[in-house]
């Protein structure tokens, strides 16, 4: 991870400076400056800036509503550094207000836009920058920002949508393991007196007798194992290598394989449209919308689409072949080659798929919910169950 190193030096004309870098580590920092003839008289981590980028990590709500306002300043005339001023007014974090502050600071001493965001990686994506240093060659940043506005909005609908289908599964199985662990706790215990004067007790009312002593024994270490479990999926998964992992393993897995297909689909065809609108040829629109996707498979299936349309291949024939879309989809494409509207093409099927994906959604949540209800019925009832007959055979024996 980059740190910001706020530093002073002289030039090599004997001028004092005072400004800050980015690098992986000090070493790295101090070469970057020598390479630039820049003789350091101190160097030291830029704390604001540290805690920036390790601990208050910006959010794609953020991004979204500050590339909004950058378009709506430049379709209204606003010069590029006065928009930024605008943002670090209006920053609601010390964050962004710091991100857009420093990205000021470097377009006012001569650097381009797409070079000063550039040095924040972590928060703006490949496809981001890219559009952003195409907007500046051809002089179109208020559409590039117009639609990647409208991208960013997209793709964030998309994953609040798909966060709210599972919300409610989740609500039905966290009450189904409270139950559990409530009847092993409470109940149980006030029943062991009912087993205290029975010998040779039944397997099944042992196990459920061995079982409560060890849930009301151990609360603590289960309570503690039960936070590591959740606390260590959250941590894996902001880990971008070991999130690439999950998601490959989640493409390959039945019941979630069409979901992670269906989010493919949408992030490739949104970012096909909104490079193809900025005239970016269709090798290079390729290109970058694949940087966007997540699944290595399906990254290297577009990656031979690319090259065979470098090699004089139709796209929509390359694209059957991949099989990343349906054929409905590529017979939609297929118009758009024919016609020369591509980008309508793909802003067509991203609404289709979209639409597909939202019928999904509903159709799978609707089936969650009572397959989940039934299982924690299942779970909970059995235990019961397993009550009543343990009641029922100690009657039988001490009859």
């Amino acid at each position: 991870m980059s740190l910001r190193y706020k530093y002073k030096g002289l030039t090599s004309t004997g001028k004092r400076v005072s400004d800050s870098v980015v690098a992986e580590n000090i070493n790295q920092a101090r070469k970057k400056l020598k390479s630039q003839n820049i003789t350091l008289v101190s160097i030291e981590e830029d704390s604001l800036k540290k805690s920036f980028l390790s601990g208050s990590k910006i959010s794609a709500t953020e991004i979204e509503q500050s590339t909004n306002q950058l378009a709506t300043l430049l379709e209204n005339g606003v010069k590029i550094n006065v928009a930024i001023e605008v943002l670090i007014d209006t920053s609601t974090t010390n964050s962004l207000s710091s991100l857009w502050r420093t990205v000021h600071k470097q377009v006012q001493s001569g650097k381009s836009l797409h070079e000063s965001l550039k040095e924040f990686s972590d928060t703006f994506d490949v496809l981001y920058l890219e559009m952003v240093n195409i907007a500046e060659q051809t002089g179109t940043l208020p559409e590039v920002f117009r639609g990647l506005s409208d991208n960013l909005s997209f793709q964030r609908e998309l994953k609040s949508k798909t966060i709210q289908a599972l919300i409610y599964p989740m609500i039905i199985f966290g009450v189904c393991i409270i139950a559990i662990f409530a009847i092993f706790n409470f109940v149980i215990p006030n029943m062991e007196s009912v087993f205290s004067s029975a010998e040779n007790l039944p397997g099944y009312t042992q196990w459920l007798l061995d079982t409560s002593a060890f849930v009301t024994e151990n609360n603590g270490m289960i309570l503690l194992f039960a936070l590591f479990i959740i606390f260590g999926f959250i941590g894996l998964w902001n880990n971008p290598n070991t999130q690439k992992k999950i998601q490959n393993i989640l493409a390959i897995l039945p019941l979630s394989k069409a979901l992670v297909l269906k989010t493919e689909q949408i992030r490739f065809c949104s970012a096909m449209k909104l490079t193809l609108d900025s005239g970016i040829s269709l090798s290079n629109a390729i290109l970058l919308s694949n940087k966007t996707l997540s699944i290595e498979n399906n990254k290297q299936q577009l990656e031979l689409v690319r090259m065979k349309v470098d090699a004089g291949a139709p796209l929509a024939e390359s694209l059957s072949e991949s099989r990343v879309l349906d054929k409905i989809s590529v017979s939609l494409i297929k118009v758009g080659e024919q016609s020369g509207t591509l980008d309508k093409s793909f802003n067509e099927v991203t609404n289709r798929i979209k639409a597909n994906f939202e019928s999904w959604i509903m159709k799978m949540t609707s089936l969650l919910e009572p397959l989940l209800i039934l299982v924690m019925g299942a779970i909970v009832g059995g235990v019961v169950v397993v009550m009543l007959l343990s009641i029922v055979s100690v009657n039988d024996i001490s009859f």
